[in-house]
């Protein structure tokens, strides 16, 4: 069998090409045709025929409008119920529009028989929830005893790692129009190094990392706003869970005497580590209003309220004996910047 692949290209072509264009077309004529009955049944109302207008959006009134049409053709509907004193349907039509369309904000073009239904009713949000996606940078605190093996203690430097994640998720309930109630569930990283001139003849590195479970609960404060953006500020409390902490050593000589270097496997360091911080919060930040939400950046501060090290446990001995490193005492704070998205969920109800 021999075939002309020119020719079965075209066909391909062909059938692809109506593929997607009658889709469109069917599309196009069903919105064309919805929106030609909301023309019609403006025209009804305004001639007053009111019956005629709920069976001629009915179909149309579940995928068919943009939104703008959607707006019209809810206010057609429940206008028309109401000069047909149905005021059942008006009232479940209403709430049906407020539920689409719960941040609507009365217009003066609005006809005053819908603004007087609208206004038995009220809209409240019942939770905010917000997504964080940002970076942790570690700043470590430590006792000004050091502690060490060497009868000298030599200087010891920490350094924070960078880049560290941190993401959350949060359920934000409105207390009043300036403060809100915050509780927070974040996943941190963190990770830092300690390095030590042990006796003048070589050099410890200690790096660590920690994952953590954070809980803060906090109250947010929002200040006046400009246009769509409102800065605001944040001041909480909250646990820290030590969910993972694992280290890695290495001893380097500093002297030709002295040729023995160590390196090892990661370690488990959570038997020297509290399973529970308290973290003190604080923070600011701005947000942009956008239809049923806001988008946010934000800093914040967390202030780790307790010692992080447990003394005598198995994988201290193992630094000790090994690398010649001893845990000072030390507490973790962290700087963290992140930006997310809150999303609004409103209830509305017919006021008593």
């Amino acid at each position: 069998m021999v075939i002309n692949y020119p020719d079965f290209i075209r066909k391909c072509l062909i059938a692809i090409g109506l593929s997607v264009y009658v889709p469109l077309l069917l599309y196009s004529q069903e919105s064309g045709s919805c929106a030609e009955n909301l023309r019609t049944a403006q025209s009804l109302f305004d001639k007053g025929q009111v019956e005629q207008v709920p069976s001629l959006l009915e179909e149309c009134m579940k995928s068919g409008f943009t939104r703008e049409e959607s707006l019209l053709a809810y206010k057609l509907l429940i206008q028309s119920f109401l000069f047909e004193d149905k005021l059942e349907q008006a009232d479940s039509t209403m709430m049906e529009f407020l539920k689409k369309n719960p941040e609507y904000v009365i217009s003066p073009t609005d006809h005053s028989s819908f603004v007087h239904l609208y206004n038995n009713f009220v809209v409240k949000p019942v939770v905010q929830i917000a997504v964080h996606l940002g970076t942790s940078q570690p700043f470590i605190f430590k006792s000004d005893d050091s502690h060490s093996l060497a009868g000298e203690p030599g200087d010891k430097q920490y350094k924070s790692g960078t880049l560290n994640l941190y993401t959350s998720i949060e359920a934000k309930f409105k207390i009043n129009n300036k403060l809100d109630l915050n509780i927070e569930t974040g996943y941190s990283q963190i990770t830092f190094k300690n390095s030590e001139i042990f006796m003048v003849f070589e050099k410890n590195v200690y790096k660590e990392t920690q994952k953590r479970l954070e809980i803060p609960v906090s109250l947010s404060y929002n200040f006046n706003g400009f246009g769509k953006l409102t800065p605001y500020a944040r001041l909480g409390v909250g646990p820290a869970l030590t969910l993972i902490a694992t280290s890695s050593a290495s001893s380097t000589p500093t002297d030709s005497n002295n040729p023995f270097a160590r390196t090892g496997n990661d370690n488990d360091r959570k038997d020297s580590r509290i399973e529970m911080d308290m973290l003190v919060q604080a923070g600011a930040g701005i947000k942009f209003k956008t239809r049923g939400g806001f988008f946010f950046t934000e800093l914040r501060s967390n202030f780790g309220i307790y010692n992080q090290t447990i003394r005598r446990s198995s994988s201290e001995k193992e630094l000790n004996w090994y690398y010649f490193i001893d845990d000072d005492d030390f507490w973790i704070n962290t700087v963290n910047l992140n930006v997310g998205y809150t999303q609004i969920f409103y209830k509305p109800s017919k006021r008593k």
